[in-house]
């Protein structure tokens, strides 16, 4: 099921007419100088990967390589926010390059197709994809596959949560992390039924609505499948998955189903660290305000710990 025009419009006009705390954050924050100083410590190249999935185009990845990596480096591959609807960004290069000289190795960002023109499963499948290709260029790079890990904020940390399923069912590769950051964990809870939503704006709700109606394409029978909303991933699902990090903020109510997602992970035995940022909002690791910079580092810490 597809949506109609006039649903399309609708949703369109809800995500132009709701989207003032958005724009608040990308005209209010500043590009520091430290970040900048990280672009320059870094070589960035784009490619077009073939996906090889019906319906799928191919999907454009941008990888950023510290200048002072050395062989056995570590790979991340980078799922950007913006409710699947908003397509990777200047401060998306920023954060990948910070990254990646934290790191001092290889960040891939994967710019996945967005709603409403290209619904699930288009990200899902280019996410995994590239995922895949990051493995397969480990020799070529002098990276180390056992270091291979994943992370999004956002959309972005849905999708991550989602491969790393799909991962750990297939065995088509394995992730020595993934990282979650105010990830959007549940489409099949209506979002004015979400903890915290009375403290919400109706119009903050009904552009939830509108991000998970342009990723479903508007079938709710794909709210309950795992691979869009990994919270109602069985338990067999998500025994063995990756070491996790899962970051949220304290004015985000998706606080509430990702440290619930953890705290099933850690049930089954994954590892499992979880860092809330009391003082932050949505959206703030990657659009430079509130405690940006802390949980920059802390997803750079985790990188540099973990190995298979």
């Amino acid at each position: 099921m597809a949506l109609s025009q006039q649903e399309r419009e609708y949703w369109g006009r809800v995500i132009r007419e709701t989207g003032g705390t958005r724009e608040i954050m990308l005209n209010s924050r500043e590009i520091p100088e430290k970040l900048k100083i990280c672009t320059e410590n870094t070589v960035r190249q784009e490619y077009k990967l073939p996906v090889n999935k019906k319906g799928v185009p191919d999907v454009r990845v941008i990888v950023t390589k510290a200048i002072d990596r050395k062989e056995g480096c570590p790979v991340h591959v980078n799922c950007h926010g913006g409710g699947f609807v908003f397509p990777q960004g200047e401060d998306d290069d920023f954060y990948c390059a910070h990254i990646a000289v934290g790191i001092k190795g290889i960040v891939v960002d994967v710019d996945y197709a967005v709603g409403p023109d290209y619904p699930f499963p288009v990200a899902f499948e280019q996410s995994y994809a590239a995922v895949e290709w990051a493995f397969s260029q480990c020799e070529a790079w002098k990276a180390d596959r056992n270091r291979v890990s994943m992370g999004g904020q956002s959309a972005g940390g849905n999708l991550t949560a989602a491969v790393a399923l799909r991962a750990n069912e297939s065995k088509d590769f394995q992730l020595c992390l993934q990282v979650l950051q105010y990830a959007v964990m549940d489409f099949a809870t209506d979002p004015g039924n979400k903890p915290e939503a009375r403290l919400q704006t109706d119009g903050a709700i009904e552009r939830m609505r509108a991000f998970d109606a342009y990723y479903t394409g508007g079938d709710a029978n794909l709210n309950v499948l795992p691979f869009v909303s990994p919270a109602l991933a069985t338990d067999k699902m998500i025994e063995g998955l990756p070491q996790t990090l899962i970051v949220t903020a304290g004015k985000c109510n998706l606080r509430f189903e990702d440290e619930a997602y953890g705290m099933r992970l850690a049930a089954v035995g994954v590892p499992v660290t979880m860092k809330r940022f009391l003082n932050s909002r949505h959206g703030f690791a990657g659009r430079m305000v509130d405690e940006w910079w802390e949980a920059q580092e802390c997803v750079i810490r985790a990188i540099n710990r973990v190995t298979l």
